[in-house]
């Protein structure tokens, strides 16, 4: 049933979902950047100092930092699933679609097939962990009549 908000109870678990995927990755976040300031420190390396290393692992997309853009990435791509599924496609034929600079074999090899939602569940949907790529699946699953190339290099 929907609320004024016009949010149903399965939008609020799809939601639910995210926030609760997102909100462990930030705690993962926040241990790794507490351990790396606590080794530093440790090791004696000024607070001028572990600064600048936090900082190049920032922009440089580093060990802590990459690993967190990496994990909301992986939420971003997983909710986009998540409420396509919503959005009425259910028994209709989708063609997967390759998205990346470099596809893995798994996904390479599904490039333009054709199936239905509940057929992609039981064999592996994009981003759910079933392919080489895991999580970092980029792909996606497009309805059959929507003219599209069955690879998009990125």
């Amino acid at each position: 049933m929907a609320d004024k908000e016009g949010l149903d109870d399965k939008d609020r678990e799809i939601l639910l979902w995210i926030a609760l995927g997102l909100s462990y990755d930030v705690r993962i976040f926040s241990e790794r950047l507490g351990q790396e300031i606590e080794r530093l420190t440790r090791s004696g390396v000024s607070e001028q100092s572990i600064i600048g290393v936090l900082d190049t692992d920032f922009r440089s997309k580093g060990r802590i930092f990459g690993e967190f853009v990496r994990s909301v990435k992986r939420g971003v791509v997983g909710g986009i699933n998540q409420a396509f599924r919503r959005s009425g496609e259910m028994g209709r034929k989708l063609r997967w679609i390759t998205v990346s600079k470099n596809v893995c074999p798994d996904c390479e090899s599904r490039a333009g097939e054709l199936d239905t939602w509940e057929g992609w569940e039981s064999r592996g949907m994009p981003a759910s962990g079933w392919s080489v790529c895991k999580e970092f699946c980029y792909c996606q699953l497009m309805p059959e009549d929507i003219e599209i190339n069955d690879t998009i290099k990125i």
